[in-house]
């Protein structure tokens, strides 16, 4: 069981532009970031036809997200989630678990490292993925995170949310264990190493 995670970002770190909303997930100029990815498919079958994607799939026992994620993931994805699992919110905001179609949504209120925790213990032997910036940063901070894949997209956003801040102090070392280029896109993948390594204690924002 690993802890992992996916996420598109631009050359300059960022992976929404300004002002991301429930109309604009991806901020103001952030849409190329998902160009590489088409999001026709609404099951959990058709998203693993990509190579990138199927491996993690395949292993995918449960999620961590934040609210704003979700937010999102409702304007995206409608009443059918793709996801198939357990999917836990961070969030400051109680509320009622969300079924649907195969995917039920759970709201933590305790901070991350719970959702996390009943993240792991429901995916069993399978991997926990980290869906958005936020709990990926999170898990950067506090040490939890085995594999980071990137889809890096050539361009500058020069704002938005960007996805290596206040991490807090010590060095973070990432082993590369695949690359693959895509068209407007490369596919990095790492696994993640850290050295002495001090995070903020700075509470999570749910973004």
């Amino acid at each position: 069981m690993a802890v992992t995670a996916n996420l598109s970002i631009s050359l300059d770190g960022y992976y929404t532009g300004p002002s991301p909303s429930s109309l604009h997930p991806l901020g103001h100029g952030g849409e190329p970031l998902h160009d590489w990815f088409a999001h026709n498919g609404t099951s959990r079958h058709q998203l693993s036809a990509s190579d990138i994607l199927a491996e993690e799939l395949e292993r995918l026992g449960a999620m961590v997200m934040g609210r704003d994620s979700y937010d999102h993931a409702q304007a995206e994805w409608g009443d059918s989630p793709p996801f198939e699992v357990p999917v836990f919110v961070v969030t400051h905001r109680a509320h009622p678990d969300d079924v649907r179609d195969g995917t039920t949504f759970h709201f933590v209120t305790d901070g991350f490292s719970a959702a996390l925790a009943r993240a792991q213990e429901s995916a069993g032997p399978k991997d926990v993925v980290l869906h958005g910036g936020g709990p990926i940063r999170q898990a950067l901070r506090n040490g939890s995170l085995n594999q980071l894949q990137l889809h890096i997209v050539p361009m500058l956003l020069r704002s938005g949310r960007s996805l290596f801040e206040s991490l807090g102090y010590g060095t973070i070392k990432f082993d590369q264990d695949r690359a693959v280029a895509g068209r407007q896109v490369t596919h990095l993948r790492y696994r993640v190493r850290y050295g002495h390594f001090s995070g903020t204690a700075d509470p999570f924002s749910a973004r």
